[in-house]
């Protein structure tokens, strides 16, 4: 039974990537940013490369500032995101992680908010706004805008205007860090057996349960995907990470 458990999950799997290559990104319908997702995104780093939506996961929370050169009021603020990028970088265990979004137009170029960054010193990463990013900065009229976004890719707050200060920035931050903090599980998401690693034995237990041939007593473990229920899909999403395809 198990080795047919297993083939039809690694058959799952090919499905489920073929059909993720072309799957567009879905966002809650809103009309300001709060609830929407940021999965998805794909953007240029000033310096180059790319920093794609896979670095979300990685910290509880991911505070995203939008600015231009031309703003005033964004580089008045500018120091104070560096003062935060540089606390939280040598604070790891904060798990928090700061990243701009530049908003390019005649006026604030890739080169001139590259030659703007790398002459004050700032030192987080900052990336051209992309489509799923603007998305959600279009929500407002105005900048700067700082959005909280936590682990899963959801907008959780909005703040349009500056910072006077790094204290309130960091305020600002604490607050909501202690809100999603007290929100994250007392388990890791995927681990069924409790063994603290997810593996493909936590994969086929999952598929079992959302074939409903095993009752799992606590069903959150194994909703992977956030939805609600127990999927074929949360199984795949584990495999995929017991497999070393998907980061954890």
């Amino acid at each position: 039974m198990k080795k047919i458990l297993s083939a039809l999950l690694i058959a799952s799997l090919m499905l489920f990537t073929c059909v993720s290559a072309t799957a567009a990104v879905q966002k809650a319908e809103t009309r300001d940013a709060v609830g929407m997702s940021i999965m998805g995104f794909s953007a240029t780093e000033l310096h180059g490369g790319t920093v794609t939506s896979d670095i979300i996961p990685e910290c509880t929370m991911t505070v995203i500032n939008e600015w231009a050169t031309w703003c005033g009021p964004c580089v008045s603020e500018m120091p104070h995101f560096q003062t935060m990028h540089e606390y939280y970088s040598s604070t790891p265990e904060a798990d928090v992680q700061i990243l701009g979004s530049v908003y390019i137009s005649n006026s604030c170029t890739p080169a001139s908010a590259l030659q703007f960054v790398d002459s004050n010193g700032y030192t987080w990463p900052n990336v051209i706004e992309d489509n799923v990013l603007a998305a959600v900065f279009n929500n407002s009229n105005a900048i700067p805008n700082t959005i909280i976004v936590d682990r899963n890719g959801i907008v959780r707050d909005m703040h349009t205007g500056s910072f006077s200060s790094s204290g309130q920035l960091q305020n600002y931050i604490e607050t909501w860090l202690e809100t999603l903090e007290a929100e994250e599980p007392d388990f890791i998401p995927g681990d069924v057996d409790g063994n603290g690693e997810l593996s493909v034995s936590d994969a086929l237990t999952i598929m079992r349960a959302a074939m409903e041939i095993v009752t799992l007593q606590n069903e959150a473990v194994a909703d992977m995907n956030g939805n609600g229920t127990v999927e074929v899909s949360d199984a795949i999403i584990v495999l995929r990470i017991a497999m070393g395809i998907l980061e954890q």
